[in-house]
């Protein structure tokens, strides 16, 4: 299947320590977690788990990473919900498209802002608008993808903070675990119990696939091999999917996304 993001940009941000790095968000037992948890998972990166300015951050990582985190990953799931919805759009399934197109910027995008405007970036309202307004007058495929990459030239320009590998690594197993907890509630013993989930865990992984293969491209030596465990730990989670509209049952279970976690975890480990 043809991937709609575009590599070569975030490789050439990637090279620049610029590449999006996606965090983490509680999610709810019912609803979609992402957009429902958004202010609360934002709030405790930016003060911290040991408090503002404090060494308590998970994992050993300060505050000030964590709320790097939890901004690229607020980024993240933007991109990762648009992706499903520019795939569905380009496939013919308007209406399923409709409700990922939407929801970045009825749910997300507010949370996010003052972040973006703690870091002195521009905001891309706009841009989430533009690429809305097109898929719900039924525009073109082709004008579908030109305002998807207005969106995300925006978003590689909100991205570009310099965050260090271990911030990116970390926030890479954040998004990993989130797509399993998406999955969770989207696929049940097999069958589809809320396909917006599965299609959300669907986009967020190619999302990180896309993080993860510019990484891949690091100079540094370390960086790049841990890069590339990533990416064979996200290769193993193709196994629990049957395509973005799947007929049927679908092969695999949640595990597969864990257990991807937990191999990115220990290759974030060795990282500064």
């Amino acid at each position: 299947m043809t991937r709609l993001t575009n590599p070569i940009r975030w490789t050439s941000l990637a090279l620049t320590g610029a590449a999006i790095g996606l965090g983490t968000a509680t999610i709810a037992e019912t609803g979609d977690g992402v957009g429902a948890d958004t202010t609360l998972w934002l709030a405790q990166a930016e003060g911290g788990e040991g408090g503002e300015g404090g060494e308590g951050g998970e994992g050993g990582v300060a505050p000030a990473a964590n709320a790097d985190a939890a901004y690229l990953a607020a980024l993240g799931f933007v991109e990762g919900h648009l992706t499903s919805g520019l795939r569905l759009y380009a496939d013919g399934n308007v209406d399923l498209a409709e409700t990922h197109m939407k929801h970045p910027g009825d749910e997300i995008y507010t949370d996010l802002a003052p972040a973006l405007e703690e870091r002195g970036k521009d905001g891309f309202e706009a841009e989430l608008g533009a690429l809305a307004d097109t898929v719900l007058s039924n525009g073109s495929v082709e004008d579908a993808q030109a305002a998807f990459t207005a969106l995300i030239d925006a978003t590689t320009e909100a991205a570009a903070i310099d965050p260090s590998p271990r911030v990116q690594f970390d926030a890479l197993v954040q998004m990993t675990r989130t797509a399993a907890a998406e999955y969770a509630i989207g696929v049940i013993d097999g069958e589809i119990a809320n396909l917006h989930e599965y299609q959300d865990a669907w986009g967020f992984l190619e999302v990180a696939k896309g993080r993860a293969t510019a990484l891949a491209a690091s100079g540094d030596p370390a960086v790049a091999a841990a890069a590339q465990t990533v990416l064979a730990a996200l290769a193993e989670t193709e196994g629990a999917f049957d395509g973005i509209v799947p007929e049927g049952t679908v092969p695999g279970g949640a595990d597969y996304l864990h257990g991807a976690a937990a191999r990115i975890e220990l290759a974030a480990l060795s990282l500064p």
